[in-house]
């Protein structure tokens, strides 16, 4: 019986790992025509001191708050809370530069109509809905997508300024 739970936990966390590495499935960037890169293909990541070059997937899918904050600084996206009107009043993030309700009806439609080749990070509340969201535009044929990671909680948690 041991065995067989170690078993069944050692798959799950092995899933549970696959299933938040998106950057293999998502490679929403311009390098490679942004076509999947294999593990093997994939660059190394820069330096933490080293400047990202204009054009290159330096940043990951899902980005942490703090290279959030710089991804802003630096690339300029168009910011995306994907949060209800609610919870965008609640506190949003000073870049938003529009707000699309997740649970609109006409959700995917919204995101149809944007360009696909500009650079979007969008984020919601915990970074499930946004986890969902980078699916749904990847599918639609987006190149440069980003989130987030751990939405607007993780950004808070990290300290970083919020307005109302």
């Amino acid at each position: 019986m041991k065995i067989f739970i170690i078993a069944t936990l050692m798959v799950f966390t092995a899933a549970g790992a696959y299933a938040f590495d998106l950057g293999g499935i998502f490679t929403a960037c311009s390098v490679n025509g942004g076509k999947a890169l294999s593990a093997a293909a994939v660059p190394a990541a820069p330096a933490p001191t080293a400047e990202p070059k204009p054009g290159n997937c330096d940043f990951p899918l899902n980005i942490a708050p703090d290279e959030a904050r710089y991804f802003i600084e630096l690339r300029q996206p168009v910011v995306i809370d994907i949060r209800t009107a609610d919870e965008y009043a609640a506190g949003h993030l000073e870049a938003v530069n529009m707000r699309l309700d997740y649970f609109a009806p006409d959700f995917k439609a919204q995101l149809g109509k944007l360009d696909k080749h500009v650079k979007y990070l969008i984020y919601c509340r915990t970074g499930h809905r946004s986890g969902i969201t980078l699916g749904i535009m990847k599918d639609l044929g987006f190149t440069e997508i980003h989130d987030i990671a751990g939405g607007i909680n993780a950004w808070t948690a990290a300290g970083l300024p919020v307005v109302k």
